[in-house]
């Protein structure tokens, strides 16, 4: 999950998620409209959803902690932003596609190059390995190798 440039930053936050019960989603460091953006996607475990004063709780420590540290994990000027992954989920870990496959939420994937006709399926993930994932889709089992997966989300369903 943590590209090695960003394991001073992992360092300082993991505590924080470990003392207030939250699971690390994502974490990325991009530029944004020319600003540098620390992104921290946070979530409880266990398929819950975390609340805004969760989020708030986790953000203030996280500040305090940065501002704290004796070495910046993250040099220069940026704007930190935690949020919840969202219902719509980005699936970039393999771990992602467990917690998917676990929850028997729905996902989307979008493939490089069309199969068997087309681009994007949905399905529920009925198989999952190292290097591929099945989806049954419409009771048919359609197997993808990680390869193959442009962009992968959940599903949302109403």
């Amino acid at each position: 999950m943590v590209q090695a440039k960003n394991q001073a930053l992992v360092d300082i936050v993991q505590p924080i998620i470990d003392k207030q019960g939250l699971l690390l989603w994502d974490l990325s460091i991009k530029k944004i409209g020319g600003q540098k953006t620390v992104e921290l996607l946070v979530d409880l475990p266990n398929h819950e959803n975390i609340s805004m004063a969760q989020i708030t709780e986790f953000t203030q420590a996280v500040n305090e902690a940065l501002d704290t540290a004796e070495v910046d994990p993250v040099p220069g000027e940026y704007m930190l932003d935690i949020a919840s992954p969202g219902m719509d989920r980005a699936l970039n870990e393999p771990w992602h596609f467990a917690w998917a496959k676990e929850a028997g939420d729905p996902i989307t994937i979008a493939l490089f190059a069309a199969k068997d006709g087309q681009k994007k399926w949905t399905g529920e993930i009925s198989q999952l390995d190292d290097s591929k994932l099945t989806l049954t889709v419409d009771g048919e089992d359609k197997t993808f190798t990680f390869d193959e997966i442009a962009k992968a989300v959940v599903s949302v369903q109403f």
